[in-house]
């Protein structure tokens, strides 16, 4: 019989390891877990309200809306003859709770006008497809804040004024999915020129 051979202390070692590694469960060698896919428990318990639709007008150019806030889109519409400065027309919507009171939202408007505008705005409403929709119409000194609010009135230190300036807005009231608001400020013959075609997007809208 052939002599026996005795392992040096590192192989010994060595082999007494392996043989641990050999008697541990096979799960404790596996690669941890992949984190589960999906939304988080927040995102899955506020799902989303379905956007209004309508019919965007002959002659409006898509402009691109920002991401996130209120404004959902944006459209330039031709100027009048007369008028040096772009129009947008703006679609807003505020979600479903106190931030998107009519009353609430047509005042903010109404404040960026110089004077007592509230008084002598025009106010209309009709229905579509079982929606009503509220419209406010003034003209008058229109003030740009040059800065953020500031004070118990929320308003900007530094504002330019721009005269002869017209406001035409509409709310749709939609009742299951919020109040979606069309704002168009800009100089009064190209605000008036878009009187139309605003009238027929809102006679578009739809659920």
């Amino acid at each position: 019989m052939p002599p026996l051979r005795t392992l040096s202390a590192p192989l010994a070692a060595a082999a007494a390891a392996a043989a641990l590694l050999a008697l541990l469960p096979a799960c404790s060698r596996s690669t941890p877990a992949e984190p589960e896919a999906g939304p988080t428990a927040s995102a899955a318990s506020a799902p989303a309200v379905p956007p209004l639709q309508w019919d965007v007008p002959a002659g409006w150019t898509v402009v691109d809306a920002p991401r996130g806030g209120p404004q959902k889109a944006s459209y330039k519409v031709p100027r009048a003859a007369n008028d040096k400065e772009d129009v947008e027309v703006l679609a807003l919507f505020h979600g479903t709770g106190s931030q998107g009171d009519v009353e609430k939202n047509f005042k903010a408007w109404l404040d960026q006008f110089d004077g007592d505008v509230a008084s002598t705005a025009r106010r209309s409403t009709f229905t579509v497809r079982g929606m009503q929709v509220d419209m406010v119409e003034v003209t008058g000194t229109y003030k740009v804040a040059l800065g953020p609010p500031m004070g118990p009135k929320k308003k900007a230190a530094v504002e330019m004024v721009k005269k002869g300036y017209r406001l035409l807005g509409a709310a749709v009231r939609t009742g299951d999915r919020g109040n979606w608001f069309f704002k168009v400020t800009g100089p009064d013959e190209t605000v008036q020129s878009t009187r139309s075609a605003l009238q027929a997007l809102l006679e578009s809208a739809r659920p």
